[in-house]
């Protein structure tokens, strides 16, 4: 199966994957076997149409199948994108926490002490079975994940009514499903950071993490990620996935890498062509961009000098 949807940029229809372009979230295909994924490639090539796969494993065989089949009907060009970082759960959770660096530990206790003097930490976890619930949870969630700097920059759920709808229909289609799992870190009861995820294919992966800003001294969101992995541990789980892209907060915790490529197929056809211009165009300007950037920086360097 290949969940490919047809959009539209600079005026020429291209295949993409359904929703990376919004949510960027790492993807692929899903088939039994090479012949299998060898006759999705196939039909795919006959549509003659251009399409972009983004952030597909780079050890997938999805990549090497396609040069090999499209031979002198189009192009195919990869190249690296940002990882996608996981934990892999084996052993005991304090095995692991001990592989945490000592000044980060000393840190994650300090503050987790500092968020104390305010009250009674706890985790709480959500598994709500009913919409009526799940409303009166998400509600939290958006609430959470929009008190921060995501809720200034617009890129809350609470600031995109798209994506929220989007994220809503999801959890209600997990919840029915028996598989969403939200997490929140309480003071008092209260809400301070929250995880929205799933727990699936003995993985829990995350796709919303928010906290209240004003709690940003104890640093919650750290303290719930630290939370939910000791969770994993517990629930014999074997993998936490961070999904995304990998960030530098991540590097608090030891972890592996799940390394990513994008793939982007140009026919010998003319929507293809169109397709191949259009991006080589961007690029060039984008360079040029940066080029310009570059020289107007050193020019006010010399008249500083």
């Amino acid at each position: 199966m290949a969940p490919l949807v047809v959009a539209r940029r600079d005026g020429v229809e291209r295949l993409e994957v359904l929703g990376v372009s919004v949510l960027y979230e790492p993807t692929g295909f899903l088939y039994d076997g090479v012949e299998s994924l060898r006759c999705l490639v196939s039909k795919i090539i006959a549509l003659r149409m251009p399409m972009v796969l983004a952030r597909i494993p780079l050890d997938s065989p999805i990549e090497t199948t396609f040069r090999e089949l499209v031979r002198r009907r189009g192009v195919v060009l990869g190249r690296r994108t940002a990882s996608a970082a996981y934990v892999n759960v084996s052993g005991s959770w304090e095995d692991y926490f001990q592989a945490i660096s000592g000044s980060r530990r000393k840190r994650y206790r300090y503050q987790r002490k500092l968020a104390e003097r305010s009250g009674q930490v706890t985790m709480r976890v959500a598994r709500p079975r009913s919409r009526e619930g799940l409303s009166v949870i998400l509600e939290q969630v958006f609430r959470v994940e929009g008190a921060g700097w995501k809720g200034r920059s617009g890129s809350s759920l609470l600031s995109n009514e798209r994506v929220r709808r989007f994220f809503t229909r999801y959890s209600e289609m997990a919840c029915e499903s028996g598989t969403l799992l939200v997490c929140f870190l309480e003071v008092n009861g209260s809400p301070i950071a929250t995880i929205l995820g799933i727990e699936y294919g003995q993985r829990l992966w995350v796709l919303k993490i928010g906290y209240d800003e004003q709690w940003a001294p104890c640093s919650p969101g750290i303290q719930l990620t630290m939370e939910t992995i000791r969770y994993a541990f517990e629930q014999g789980l074997k993998g936490y996935e961070f999904l995304g892209s990998e960030e530098p907060w991540q590097a608090i915790w030891p972890r592996s890498r799940h390394e990513l490529t994008s793939l982007v197929l140009y026919p010998m056809s003319v929507p293809g062509f169109l397709s191949l211009c259009g991006d080589l165009q961007y690029f060039l300007m984008k360079r040029a961009h940066q080029t310009l950037g570059n020289i107007a920086f050193w020019k006010r360097a010399d008249v500083s000098a």
